[in-house]
């Protein structure tokens, strides 16, 4: 790559230029590859939400005093602040308490107890947690959901619906992401370096916007990608909602 080259990326993507990026050897599932702001827009969670979950939150009591709510995701890299794909499945699996409006006071309670009843790196992430531990975790976020079944009923239809959205190896970890609300895109980590495919295929979607934004025309796409029209119409649509 040539100097100039080297020069527009780091223009375009200045955060590449200052962070140096760790691999280690093992799981690529642990690996930090994406940024707070990248695994945001693709689990379509709010950046601030997201930063608060893995970064931790200021807040003020009610006597005034400033205190730090400490992350309830342990980042792959805190330093550069990325996320590994695993960071990625847990944070897929968190946003379903948003749809009931925990605090994350609350998320950071019932996480605790999942850590001391299910023992693991990921406890969220487990095939025990999916099994059994889902039922426990929802008693555990508090007043929000626990006010009525109702609300602990509802909790657990969200929460299964988001389980549902990851497919997992022989070992019940996660190997595959379908964002919520998304028919075409996926997020498997072997699959584009982790980044958002068209389902069932090893084809990056952000390219098939890129070249979309270019001039192509759907047919075009879908003729060379061997894809339907309305697949490719519908992962870029789902891009852009990202």
């Amino acid at each position: 790559m040539t100097p100039h080259v080297k020069r527009g990326i780091f223009q375009r993507y200045p955060e590449m230029a200052r962070k140096r990026i760790t691999r280690f050897t093992g799981d690529l599932r642990e690996h930090p590859r994406y940024s707070i702001e990248e695994a945001a827009a693709y689990l379509r969670i709010p950046a601030t939400t997201l930063h608060a979950w893995a970064r931790g939150q200021n807040y003020v009591t009610k006597a005034g005093k400033h205190k730090q709510m400490a992350p309830v995701i342990e980042l792959a890299d805190s330093n550069n602040k990325l996320l590994s794909f695993y960071n990625l499945a847990e944070a897929h699996v968190l946003r379903s308490t948003t749809e009931r409006g925990v605090p994350l006071k609350n998320v950071r309670r019932a996480l605790d107890y999942i850590r001391e009843e299910f023992p693991s790196v990921h406890p969220l992430l487990s095939h025990d947690f999916e099994t059994a531990g889902s039922d426990v975790f929802i008693r555990h976020l508090g007043k929000t959901v626990n006010a009525t079944k109702h609300g602990q009923f509802a909790m657990r239809q969200i929460l299964r619906k988001y389980l549902q959205k990851i497919k997992r190896d022989e070992f019940g970890m996660p190997t595959e992401i379908s964002p919520i609300h998304a028919r075409r895109l996926a997020i498997a980590i072997a699959v584009s370096s982790g980044r958002p495919v068209v389902r069932g295929t090893g084809i990056v979607a952000s390219v098939l916007r890129d070249r979309r934004e270019a001039g192509e025309t759907i047919p075009e796409l879908a003729r060379d990608y061997g894809l339907s029209p309305i697949e490719v119409r519908q992962a870029i649509q789902e891009l852009a909602a990202a």
